[in-house]
């Protein structure tokens, strides 16, 4: 057993090694981001690397798991400290945030791993249970920034279909044009008023209507 000390080495090492992975694949793509890259960015040796990661593909699954991490972060970071009451422009301000995560360089990099797992099963498998959780992370951001639409049924497709959107998007662009990206944004604005406020009159007649079913009840 480690004692507190060696623990607490061990957990920087850790930390300076999944830092020096994200920071390669953003850098020098996928191709780069090698055992033997990593280890000299972190300043430690392979075998050291390895003590903790065994194979390339833990080093990597460990990678893109605080990548996404750090996504949501920044997610949240990108929101007003006051949302708007107005629905509409709520979603607006959420798109507008998401939209800055995926044209982060950080997202370009995930897209490399992501491509890399249509041809490598072993990654697939792998990345299954990170996107699962990251996904559930994003809708759960989603229903405390939209909390009518939460117990709505089709607020999880909906999310989905503007996160698809701009993932979709993302993958074409390779530079910056901000004229290109207002109109991408002002897509994505229409898509999400298109797909989730539209359920707002639908939840709120459901809300109203059991209201008015428990009041004649108790009548």
């Amino acid at each position: 057993m480690l004692q507190a000390p060696q623990q607490a080495r061990a957990i920087a090492t850790r930390a300076r090694l999944v830092e020096a992975a994200s920071a390669l694949l953003v850098e020098e793509g996928l191709r780069g981001t090698t055992t033997a890259a990593v280890a000299a960015r972190a300043e430690v040796s392979q075998g050291a690397l390895f003590k903790h990661f065994p194979t390339k593909l833990d080093l990597l699954a460990a990678c893109v798991e605080a990548v996404l991490a750090s996504l949501v972060d920044a997610f949240r970071a990108a929101l007003p400290k006051r949302t708007p009451a107005d629905l509409d422009a709520r979603l607006r301000v959420g798109v507008a945030a998401l939209w800055k995560v995926f044209r982060l360089p950080a997202m370009q990099g995930l897209f490399e791993v992501y491509l890399a797992a249509r041809t490598d099963p072993e990654l697939g498998r792998a990345l299954e249970p990170l996107l699962a959780a990251h996904n559930a992370n994003i809708q759960r951001e989603a229903r405390a920034l939209l909390p009518e639409l939460a117990s709505h049924p089709g607020l999880a497709s909906g999310v989905d279909a503007v996160v698809y959107a701009m993932q979709g998007v993302a993958l074409g662009v390779f530079s910056n044009d901000e004229r290109r990206d207002r109109e991408h944004l002002a897509f994505f604005e229409r898509l999400a008023v298109h797909e989730l406020a539209a359920a707002a009159p639908q939840v709120t007649q459901a809300a109203q209507s059991k209201a008015g079913s428990r009041a004649r009840r108790r009548g």
